[in-house]
């Protein structure tokens, strides 16, 4: 039986076997840290049967994690979005030893993903009687355009923009009032933006939780609101303005000015 909900399958004779899944809701510290993605991406390989050669695993500034693992049967290879637990994963294989069901499998566990998705099942250079033969073409429906985030606030015909981000493991040393008001002043400066009046700051300590400030300010054509936990360092803002912004943009600013290890992030079009 099937380790996963559906078995995969590929056609019968090809030169080489392609998946692509999706990994969705992951554990965001795990797709932040270079090395441990490294080791699970190898484990995984072991896991099912794959001869293991090589691995090369890049992180990236502010965060993201790319890598590859180069097995004798050709590859494991991922890119990781910790704002958003997303893991790209592509295994190929020219063998018929891999086990991709277990392969899959092992990586939703070590990643934590709550939602798995098998989006391609390829069979890479199909063999007729004469050698290799051509795939039929794709319809030019097929593949869909991505869209940026300015294309997609103007296809919503949205009114306004509202990015939460939540930032991790910050330097502790950076969480005080004087410090966040200077990155409140880095961030508007990025949303091209001004704070109205003298900011109209308010915070507080909630010892109950190990002491924390909240945090407030108005500007000229939004706000940004939050708090930050002195005992999570964490740091957690909403950012809303009635017009574009870019949310990636001021999500790293806010990881390189608080010293983060890693973000979260989510978007909503505001109409």
């Amino acid at each position: 039986m099937s380790v996963l909900e559906q078995p995969i399958t590929f056609q019968a004779l090809a030169l080489g076997r392609h998946l692509t899944i999706e990994y969705y809701d992951c554990n965001a510290h795990t797709l932040a840290d270079v090395e441990g993605m490294k080791k699970i991406f190898v484990e995984a390989a072991e896991i099912s049967g794959a001869t293991v050669l090589e691995s090369s695993f890049h992180a990236f500034h502010p965060q993201g994690v790319s890598g590859i693992v180069v097995i004798c049967e050709s590859h494991f290879a991922v890119h990781a979005w910790p704002e958003h637990d997303y893991a790209a994963v592509d295994i190929f294989t020219c063998g018929d030893q891999i086990d991709f069901e277990l392969a899959a499998a092992a990586l939703r566990e070590k990643l934590s993903s709550r939602s798995m998705v098998i989006s391609n099942a390829l069979s890479r250079g199909l063999i007729g009687q004469n050698g290799a033969v051509l795939h039929e073409k794709p319809s030019e429906n097929t593949v869909e355009g991505t869209l940026s985030w300015q294309q997609r606030y103007e296809s919503a015909d949205a009114w306004g923009m509202l990015a939460s981000v939540d930032v991790y493991e910050c330097a502790a040393e950076l969480l005080t009032a004087g410090n966040i008001s200077a990155v409140l002043e880095d961030l508007s400066d990025v949303l091209k933006t001004e704070f109205c009046g003298k900011g109209c700051c308010a915070e507080f300590t909630d010892p109950g939780k190990g002491g924390g400030l909240r945090f407030t300010r108005m500007l000229d054509a939004g706000t940004i609101t939050g708090r930050y936990s002195l005992e999570r360092k964490t740091f957690y803002c909403d950012i809303f303005l009635g017009r574009f912004f870019d949310p990636r943009k001021a999500s790293e600013t806010l990881i390189n000015t608080l010293n983060g290890s890693y973000y979260r992030l989510q978007v909503a079009m505001r109409q």
